[in-house]
């Protein structure tokens, strides 16, 4: 059962309202109200607002990409050769001024060579002697040859009257004789023994005819004899003779195939060393290789050099091109004959066509291979070189220039600009804002440059990117 309450007790609640109203408004304090004094309280120092920076946004667009390459090179003489000395020695002489223009062949420096005179000298004098006594052995030895050729000559006509005469045909005679008188005696034999018991049987013809057959026989046999050794003497004569002819003929090939090796090698050694000689002369000498001009002189006259250690530069500069080292990786990208465009640092505004004429080894024609022993005593190329149309434009040697080189370009594809694109765990993603949302879209990205990156999938043209 509700009760109400009495109408002054619901009247408390409103003055108090109404006395806490009136002293907020009060200048003064519920104490000094009271009349009681009070500190005043401090006024409050506003908080500043956070303000929230907009992040920037960016519209995909459809246009082109090129993927380039920028390196900056210098202006070098086309023609600029690092002349030295192929051996160590003490300067004789410089004939060149820094900045004097010199023709090809001209001499520019040169070392004392006294010393190298003075081996040279004796080469001369070895070298004479051994082809004296090579030109020696070969006159004896042309003597030999034509007495040897007619000694063959001799052996051989020789040996062939040997082989001319037969023994068999007299061997057949002495044989026949023989035979006739074995019979011949046979038969005076048995005469003499049918009367040999007679008288006075030395007396008889058959005494005188078996005596007589006796020595026809003797005779025969003896000639037999002589014809058998005859014939064998003729056999071992003619093997005899063929060792002979033999013997001849190797003594001819022997001349024949020339002097004692010994002396052709003691004259060609003599040579080489006087060649070698004479190019150490020669290598004392720095010849201008081309037309041009003294650019630089590193040494003096009476200064000690060290052998293929550069002193003397002579350049071309009539004729300049650009050169750049570059990254192996970069020149990986580049090939000879890939156009480009130079601009010189000294003349920003000037923007001027450009051919990589030569990349080093082993990414083009230029430069040379390292060598099997690890290096030569010549340092290769390992330079890229341009060809640049200067022109008219004043250009001088050591100008740096900025070089461009598209490696890639596209036409008519969307892209956008590098910052607008994020990467996270390997991925790239944009943040597309569609009104009042935003949400993540993979993107797969193509050629990409300084200020553009090729999109290829994920967003369409017309998007509009917040970036990070």
């Amino acid at each position: 059962m509700n009760k109400k309450l009495p109408a002054r007790l619901l009247l408390v609640p409103l003055v108090l309202l109404g006395w806490l109203l009136v002293t907020s408004c009060s200048p003064g304090s519920p104490a000094t109200w009271l009349g009681t004094e009070a500190t005043p309280a401090p006024t409050p120092t506003p908080l500043p607002t956070a303000v929230v920076p907009e992040k920037p946004t960016y519209t995909v667009e459809r246009g082109e990409v090129m993927d380039s390459l920028t390196f900056t090179g210098r202006v070098s003489p086309l023609n600029e050769a690092e002349l030295y000395f192929r051996t160590d020695g003490r300067v004789l002489q410089v004939y060149v001024e820094r900045g004097q223009p010199v023709r090809a062949g001209d001499r520019l420096a040169e070392l004392d060579v006294s010393a190298l005179h003075r081996q040279l000298a004796q080469a001369n004098l070895v070298l004479e002697t051994a082809l004296t006594d090579l030109q020696t052995a070969e006159d004896e030895r042309a003597y030999n040859l034509a007495r040897a050729q007619v000694n063959l000559e001799t052996e051989i006509v020789a040996l062939n009257k040997l082989k001319g005469y037969d023994p068999a045909a007299d061997l057949a005679v002495t044989r026949a004789d023989l035979e006739s008188a074995t019979i011949s005696l046979a038969r005076a034999q048995g005469r003499y023994d049918a009367v040999a018991h007679e008288p006075d049987i030395a007396m008889r013809p058959e005494a005188q005819a078996l005596q007589e057959a006796t020595l026809a026989y003797e005779r025969a046999l003896a000639a037999h004899n002589q014809a058998v050794r005859q014939g064998e003497q003729r056999a071992y004569d003619v093997q005899a003779q063929e060792k002979r002819v033999e013997l001849a003929r190797l003594e001819v090939e022997r001349l024949q195939a020339g002097v004692d090796p010994r002396l052709e090698q003691a004259v060609a050694k003599a040579e080489l060393d006087l060649a070698d000689l004479r190019a150490q002369i020669t290598d004392t000498l720095i010849l201008a290789p081309f037309d041009g001009e003294v650019t630089a002189i590193n040494t003096a006259a009476g200064r000690s050099v060290e052998g293929f250690r550069p002193v003397i530069v002579v350049a071309d500069p009539r004729e300049l091109e650009v050169t750049g080292e570059l990254s192996s990786d970069d020149m990986g990208e580049l090939s000879e004959g890939q156009e480009a465009t130079a601009v010189p640092v000294e003349f920003p505004g000037q923007t001027l066509p450009a051919t990589i004429r030569l990349l080093p080894y082993p990414y083009g024609s230029g430069g040379s291979a390292p060598s099997a022993s690890g290096g030569d005593a010549e340092e290769a190329d390992r330079a890229t070189h341009l060809d640049v149309q200067f022109g008219a434009l004043a250009v001088e040697p050591g100008d740096l220039v900025r070089v461009t080189v598209v490696l890639e370009r596209k036409e008519d594809v969307l892209w956008l600009p590098p910052a607008a694109i994020r990467t996270f765990e390997g991925r790239k993603f944009v943040v597309i804002q569609e009104g009042a949302i935003q949400r993540r879209v993979d993107v797969t990205v193509g050629i990409e440059s300084d200020d553009r990156v090729e999109i290829v999938s994920g967003v369409e043209e017309g998007d509009v990117v917040v970036g990070p």
